[in-house]
């Protein structure tokens, strides 16, 4: 069955959120914004001096396939993203067979 998650990132602030599967799926993003934001494994890595980030460019939608022989995204941690500029919304489906 899975969740859904929308998140607001206020401008600059590191959030954690939870990316967890229970079972094989998909992860979903969808940055809802005009605005590109960033994503990473540790939240010094998405921060103002950080250089190791995924930007997910805004308007745009990713969709990850994982299980625990493909996609090994973020099965069992949590993944960090900011909104260098401004504040927006990023919408999360976690679609697994759970």
């Amino acid at each position: 069955m899975g969740r859904m998650l929308r998140v607001t990132l206020n401008e600059g602030i590191v959030e954690a959120i939870d990316l967890a599967l229970v079972g094989s799926g998909k992860i979903l993003l969808y940055n809802s914004g005009t605005l590109d934001m960033r994503v990473g494994y540790d939240r010094f890595d998405v921060g103002t001096t950080g250089t190791n980030y995924f930007t997910l460019l805004g308007g745009s939608q990713y969709v990850f396939d994982v299980s625990n022989s493909v996609g090994f995204l973020a099965q069992y941690q949590q993944m960090y993203f900011v909104s260098p500029v401004g504040d927006q919304v990023i919408e999360i489906w976690i679609a697994d067979s759970q």
